[in-house]
């Protein structure tokens, strides 16, 4: 958590505020994260909430003309923040962007509040915002690592029934925003099907986000856009561009 704030403190001056939502966790980040208000370095909200309805929440505490999220506390941040805001300004402006593999969005204040928002979703939530601003032509997204790695390891979901768990309230979040569950060519066992009906149970019992796009893919083609003059930061060029050419051949076989 400390490793990651710093991680972006480190690279924005004071044009940005931080605003950081918490989910009244209790594994430490609390104390730590009230340490980093006190001093003024980011704005605390403390409340009970889905994914989605914290993002929405950092939006409504929020007073910039553009909105950068998803630049979650479990993740490192490379130096290349500023770089990334660049390649949107000169390439995307106005529009919704979005960066794959960390889920990061850009966009202007004034679009995100066309769109109503991030939803009460626990998953799903960027894809279905996504989903209404391509619906507008207003959706981009494109190639652009901005983490160290992979810090993301999830323990709840080691034993069975944490997968279960994270498998069920999944399915549900994806049914609500009108998402597919399984990829083509995806197997599907016993153990997904059960909870796949169990989620079909469930989520009519909530909220439904299914307008925009019938079959929208956020990942086509024709919502790309290329990066690679923007994402290098100078220590490894050569190797970061031979990274980029294999996941770009990955999204483009």
């Amino acid at each position: 958590m400390e490793k990651s704030l710093n991680s972006v403190l480190g690279q924005i001056d004071d044009r940005f505020e931080v605003v950081v939502v918490d989910n009244l966790s209790n594994d430490g980040s609390r104390p730590v994260l009230e340490g980093f208000a006190r001093r003024g370095s980011i704005k605390l909200i403390q409340r009970r909430c889905s994914r989605g309805k914290g993002r929405q929440t950092a939006v409504e505490n929020s007073e910039g003309e553009y909105i950068i999220s998803g630049l979650d506390m479990d993740e490192t941040f490379k130096p290349r923040l500023l770089s990334f805001l660049d390649f949107y300004h000169k390439k995307c402006e106005g529009k919704l962007l979005r960066g794959k593999w960390q889920g990061t969005v850009v966009a202007p204040r004034r679009l995100v509040s066309a769109l109503g928002g991030w939803r009460n979703l626990q998953y799903s939530e960027n894809w279905d915002l996504q989903k209404r601003a391509a619906k507008l032509g207003m959706y981009r997204w494109t190639i652009f690592l901005l983490t160290e790695g992979e810090e993301n390891p999830h323990p709840e979901r080691d034993t069975f029934l944490g997968r279960t768990r994270y498998r069920y309230i999944t399915y549900r979040e994806n049914l609500r925003a009108g998402h597919r569950l399984f990829q083509p060519g995806e197997h599907v066992g016993l153990q997904k099907r059960v909870t796949e009906l169990a989620a079909v149970i469930a989520f009519p019992f909530y909220g439904s986000y299914r307008e925009g796009i019938a079959g929208f893919t956020s990942n086509e083609p024709e919502y790309f856009v290329d990066s690679r003059d923007w994402w290098y930061d100078g220590t490894d060029a050569e190797r970061e561009r031979e990274r980029y050419k294999t996941l770009l051949a990955r999204e483009f076989p």
